[in-house]
């Protein structure tokens, strides 16, 4: 019996279309590969490390206050005048201020030092601005020159001290960053969160570097600042105990010359001379006094002066590295928007 050829076709052809229809049938995918973005100059940000500095050695030499060996002449001689003999040297010294002032100048100055005036200057207190001004010209007259005291300021590093030792320069600013928010685009959220990591990073190095830089320099500052209290304490005593011998000398030629047995001109002119020395005296002994405190201080000021650099070395470091990854994000975000969101990758 004959097949018929149609029929068979037909067949055929049904099960290639079977075939192809499978093979059309939509598939899942096995997976898609995770899409990173990369940043320049924001990925991997971080800060240069500072250590602490070794503060630098102190050497100090003290100052002093000298007392004129002509005056102290004067002072010994101060005994005759109770016999009305004056001696020679108190003789010069009644014919060289003479030359600085006339004898009822000296009077009427004389008399404005009460003892309530005296009593100020004894305290390390200041003087009315009019004698102050009177008994610095006559300190500075050339005829009174050798009968004023001396004194010579402390040295730090071979330095006299007049004044605050200290660091210069401005105080550096930690600059703050500027927090990054969502956004629609997966390319700019991706540069603002590299941005937020790194200045965390950056934060956290910061942070760190400060806490070991203090922790160092604070060890070294108790031990200087124990130093400098033993060394404050010996000094205050030290020129304490000095402004109460000038005075006790002042005091001693005051009795004498007013119980001299001499005119009372050149009583004048001899209570003026010590006057003068004695608020000369007392106001160098009130300034090397000052100076030898800072002195004191100087090898704590050494310390507080390194950590005080190191601190601001690590605030500009940190600034610089902000200043770069701010430049670099606004660089990413531009990008972004050039690629219309697309992969910014490390060049």
């Amino acid at each position: 019996m004959r097949t018929s050829t149609p029929k068979i076709r037909l067949l055929f052809y049904g099960f290639c279309l079977a075939t192809v229809l499978y093979n059309c049938k939509t598939k899942d995918v096995a997976g898609v590969t995770p899409f990173t973005y990369t940043f320049k100059g924001i990925d991997n940000v971080k800060l240069p490390e500072v250590k602490a500095t070794t503060p630098a050695t102190v050497t100090v030499t003290a100052g002093s206050v000298q007392s004129s060996t002509v005056t102290s002449a004067v002072t010994s001689g101060l005994a005759s005048l109770s016999s009305g003999q004056p001696s020679a040297a108190v003789q010069q010294a009644t014919a060289d201020v003479a030359k600085a002032i006339p004898a009822d100048q000296a009077t009427q100055l004389a008399a404005a030092f009460t003892p309530a005036v005296v009593a100020s200057i004894s305290s390390g207190g200041t003087l009315p601005a009019n004698l102050k001004a009177q008994t610095d010209a006559l300190a500075k007259n050339p005829a009174l020159q050798a009968y004023m005291p001396k004194f010579t300021l402390p040295t730090v590093n071979g330095k006299p001290v007049g004044g605050r030792i200290g660091a210069d320069g401005n105080t550096v600013v930690p600059v703050t960053a500027n927090a990054t928010t969502k956004t629609n685009d997966a390319c700019q959220d991706a540069a603002n969160a590299s941005y937020n990591t790194a200045v965390a990073n950056l934060t956290a190095a910061r942070d760190a570097q400060a806490s070991s830089v203090n922790a160092a320099h604070q060890a070294q500052l108790t031990a200087a600042q124990q130093q400098a209290t033993s060394c404050n304490n010996d000094k205050n005593a030290y020129y304490a105990n000095l402004l109460s011998q000038a005075s006790s000398q002042y005091n001693e030629a005051n009795t004498a010359i007013s119980g001299a047995a001499i005119p009372d001109s050149d009583k004048a002119l001899l209570k003026v001379l010590y006057l003068v020395s004695y608020v000369q005296i007392s106001e160098q002994i009130s300034t090397v006094k000052a100076a030898e405190i800072v002195a004191c201080n100087a090898q704590a000021t050494a310390v507080q002066n390194a950590s005080t650099a190191d601190t601001q070395a690590i605030t500009a470091n940190f600034n610089a590295a902000m200043a770069a990854l701010n430049a670099a994000r606004t660089q990413a975000i531009n990008s972004c928007h050039n690629q219309g969101g697309g992969r910014i990758g490390a060049e």
